[in-house]
C-alpha cells in the first residue's frame, strides 16, 4: 500500500482550469436567473401595491 502522487502537466492544468471556470460561469448565470425569477414578481407586486396605496386617496374623493 503506497501513496501515488502524480504531478499534473501544464496542459492538463489549463484544461482543468478552463472546465472549472466554465462550470462556475454556468452556475453564476443560473444563480442570476433564479434571483430574477424570484425577485421580479416580488418587485412587481410591491410596485403595484405601492401604486394602489398612492392612488387610493384619489379614488375616495367623491364628495
Amino acid at each position: 500500500m503506497g501513496l501515488d502522487i502524480r504531478v499534473m502537466t501544464l496542459e492538463a492544468k489549463e484544461r482543468s482550469s478552463f472546465g472549472h471556470r466554465a462550470v462556475a460561469g454556468v452556475g453564476l448565470v443560473g444563480l442570476g436567473l433564479a434571483w430574477a425569477v424570484l425577485l421580479l414578481p416580488c418587485m412587481l407586486w410591491l410596485a403595484a401595491s405601492h401604486l394602489g396605496r398612492a392612488l387610493q386617496p384619489l379614488t375616495r374623493r367623491t364628495a
